[in-house]
Parts: C-alpha cells; sequence; structure tokens
C-alpha cells in the first residue's frame, strides 16, 4: 500500500517540476499581491510540511511540527514557511533570495525524496496513527497528496499573475 502512495506522490512531484519550468529567476521570491505568496515560498510551504511530517521524528518517536527534530536540512526548510500567517508577515531571507528557479525545484525534490525514504525505512502500518497527525498514515499520504497538487496550482497562478508563459498544465 505504500509503494502505491509513493506513485502516486512522484506524480505529483513530476507536476511540480513542470510548474518551475521556464520560471524566471528573478520572479521565484516575487509577491504577485501584498496577499499572495511567491513560487518559492509555495514551495518552501510543501518542503517545509513534508520535512516535518516524514522525517522529523525526535530519537524517542515523537514527532514535532517544527524543524527542531528533522533529518533533513535545506536553506528551503524555514519555520516561518509553517503557515500562511507566518509566512505572509515576513519576507524572504536574503539566502533565500539568492536560490535560482532550478535550484528551489531541486530542493524541493531533493527533500521530498529524504522525506519519502525516511518514510519506507520506517514502513508504518499504513493504519496506524501517524505521529503529530489526527489519523492513519493512510490519510496522511492521501492529505499530502492533495497538499502538493493545491499549491502546484498556485505555483502556476502566481507566474501567470506575473505574466509569465506556463508550460501547458
Amino acid at each position: 500500500m505504500l509503494d502505491t502512495f509513493l506513485k502516486h506522490l512522484d506524480l505529483c512531484y513530476f507536476e511540480v517540476t513542470e510548474a518551475f519550468k521556464g520560471l524566471a529567476d528573478e520572479h521565484v521570491w516575487v509577491r504577485p499581491h501584498a496577499g499572495l505568496l511567491s513560487v518559492g515560498e509555495l514551495a518552501g510551504h510543501v518542503a517545509y510540511w513534508e520535512a516535518v511530517r516524514f522525517a522529523g521524528e525526535a530519537e524517542d518517536g515523537s514527532s514535532e511540527r517544527d524543524l527542531s527534530n528533522c533529518t533533513i536540512t535545506s536553506p528551503l526548510l524555514d519555520q516561518r514557511f509553517g503557515y500562511f500567517t507566518s509566512t505572509v508577515d515576513t519576507q524572504p531571507s536574503a539566502e533565500h533570495l539568492t536560490l535560482t528557479a532550478a535550484q528551489v525545484s531541486a530542493e524541493l525534490q531533493r527533500i521530498h525524496t529524504e522525506a519519502m525514504t525516511k518514510l519506507s525505512a520506517r514502513n508504518p502500518d499504513m493504519e496506524s496513527r501517524a505521529p503529530q497527525w489526527h489519523s492513519s498514515y493512510a490519510d496522511l499520504l492521501r492529505y499530502t497528496t492533495f497538499h502538493i497538487a493545491y499549491h502546484t496550482g498556485q505555483m502556476y497562478s502566481v507566474r501567470h499573475l506575473l505574466g509569465e508563459k506556463t508550460p501547458d498544465n
């Protein structure tokens, strides 16, 4: 069952990669409106949640909804990317602003791969309760598929609002 979920997530990441194709580096961290996030911030949000949910276990087996116990490190992982309100009220860091479209896309892919490798190694019972989640691993993975797809759509919308022509999606 885990393999089926991983295949669905791979399909999501195929589409994420498409959303970055042709993205101008100067647009990665640009918000099309004060109340909307940039493509880079959306990527950071997706990366944050995959990292903390699937590679955020402490040594005692508990899980935290922050990066303190995360086994993945990346300039794309930033506590402020956890929620819209903590992101929109701040600006990208100087380190973020140096990341190009290709670098953000590659980091997002790397974080996903590492998180799923960690999950696969754990090989959880899909019907058991996932740490820091209200139900099973199966439900968490279903939600993760939706979460990635939803924010990928937002990435395309941001690009359109910035006047970019995107790949046919």
